[in-house]
């Protein structure tokens, strides 16, 4: 029943968005991954030159568009409007109505420690990608080979989706990468460190506030949505993952995001109308007895974070935090785990930089053991394909990371992040009925240290990196130690 619904609405979204007279004049978002294109969107919030929230990724192009037409408005200073051309170049080349990008990486080791810039999950991947963007719909087709992939699945066609405009909302169905709230180095509720889940979303296209006196103090708001399936090979196959965003700008410094993710129904469990709408209320425990696991809707996930930032002694700075909970008392949540961060960023001769410090802590209080991402149902946690779908580092952890990366203005890149990383503390392993992380099943203190350096040639850009990992660390079936190599080529013409 609830997947004859989903292919129901999907295909009457079709038919709408196709007999829309609403136009897509560019690729609908920017997807999570392109640090420089943040790095310069947040350079031109923080001089309060672009009002759109800029911590629910996908960020919707029409939205950044149209509020930078008043950048003209503004007294910028050379770094700025040097973000400014930057903003509008990248804008260029998401309006080519066909557009091919094609990639090839390949590195000593799976990517661990995913952090926003993170596009590469395997040790070799081979990706291919047509975008076609007409007056109504966008549609993109990525595949990729990833050889001997740690999931067991070599093809894939993440990153591809079909997307339209209807009035001011975006619908869309594919497989694409998240990145809910202000991080950069890690996101708690979602993140891109696992594959994309196959999905129907539904996003607010332009950021513009309410007319109603009542709620216009809320300022730019963006509002998106969705409902995924799950793979099969789970504790509970076919396991439905749904969330929710809710992000506004009450002034031009501040930011404030409320999320809501759940994993929900799937194979043996109910999914009718009075089991969705106990979900979505936060009705998850039942009695006075504590949770009734027949009848208990969903695991699920809460998440409040915010944004501070602005111009400060000539820089772009700003304080942020995160803070996810599972989502089991009266809709608020509780048993709560948190990052903090700090980050600025400048410009000198030809170079802009952006520095910051963040600290994450995944182990949730309340409890004998950790609970974080882990559920009495689905014991296969909060993860896709084995890897977490909130931080990299999963339950359980404690990691600190200084980083920064230099843009030179002939297009090089220059970044770098150190890491101390106390992980799965209680040594549990994954799927634990009561704990769990995806390193192995000991705790393990260590160091990481990462180099990369990027250059343009024409139309490919190259890559390479060095990392550094002081104590073994086993994951998804392979041990991680020692000194890491990578390199990867990009074509974008």
């Amino acid at each position: 029943m609830f997947k004859h619904n989903v292919r129901s609405y999907f295909i009457a979204s079709s038919i709408a968005m196709i007999m829309s007279t609403a136009t897509v004049q560019a690729a609908p978002w920017i997807d999570p991954g392109d640090e420089r294109l943040r790095h310069h969107l947040t350079v031109l919030a923080d001089a309060g030159v672009l009002n759109v929230p800029m911590t629910s990724w996908p960020l919707m192009w029409g939205a950044v568009m149209e509020s930078l037409q008043q950048a003209d408005s503004f007294n910028l200073t050379p770094a700025e409007q040097w973000s400014l051309e930057y903003v509008q170049f990248s804008y260029g080349q998401a309006s080519q109505s066909i557009r091919t990008y094609a990639a090839i990486g390949v590195q000593s080791e799976i990517t661990t420690f995913a952090n926003f810039g993170t596009d590469q999950r395997e040790k070799s991947e081979l990706k291919s990608e047509s975008d076609w963007v007409g007056r109504n719909l966008a549609v993109r087709v990525r595949a990729t080979w990833a050889n001997d992939a740690s999931d067991g699945k070599d093809a894939r066609l993440d990153g591809s989706y079909l997307a339209g405009v209807v009035g001011n909302w975006s619908f869309s169905a594919g497989a694409i990468d998240r990145w809910w709230g202000p991080g950069w180095q890690s996101s708690l509720i979602l993140s891109n460190n696992a594959r994309p889940v196959p999905a129907l979303m539904l996003q607010r296209n332009f950021s513009e506030p309410f007319s109603w006196p009542i709620l216009e103090w809320l300022g730019h708001w963006t509002f998106t949505s969705f409902i995924g399936q799950m793979e099969s090979h789970r504790y509970v196959s076919e396991t439905k993952l749904v969330g929710a965003r809710f992000a506004f700008k009450p002034s031009r410094y501040l930011e404030l995001g409320f999320s809501r993710t759940a994993q929900w129904g799937g194979e043996g469990r109910p999914e009718d109308l009075s089991n969705l709408w106990n979900l979505m209320v936060g009705n998850d425990n039942v009695g006075d007895d504590g949770i009734d696991v027949e009848n208990q809707p969903g695991n699920q996930l809460g998440a409040v974070d915010f944004r501070l930032g602005g111009t400060v002694l000539g820089t772009h700075s700003a304080l942020y935090t995160q803070y996810v909970g599972e989502d089991e008392s009266n809709a608020f949540p509780s048993k709560g785990f948190y990052l903090f961060g700090l980050e600025t960023a400048f410009a000198s001769t030809n170079v802009h930089h952006r520095l910051f410090l963040e600290y994450t802590d995944t182990t949730s209080g309340g409890d004998d053991y950790n609970t974080s991402y882990e559920h009495d149902v689905y014991l296969s946690g909060y993860r896709y394909r084995g890897r977490p779908i909130g931080a990299s580092f999963d339950n359980d952890s404690k990691v600190i990371t200084l980083a920064g990366a230099h843009y030179f203005s002939g297009g090089d890149e220059f970044s770098w992040r150190i890491s101390k990383l106390d992980i799965n503390q209680d040594g549990a392993n994954s799927g634990s009925p009561t704990a769990g992380n995806v390193y192995g099943d000991k705790a393990t203190n260590l160091e990481f240290v990462e180099l990369r350096y990027a250059t343009i040639f024409n139309d490919l850009k190259i890559s390479t990196a060095v990392t550094q990992t002081t104590n073994e660390l086993n994951v998804y079936g392979q041990s991680i130690d020692g000194t890491g190599f990578s390199i990867a080529i990009e074509y974008k013409p």
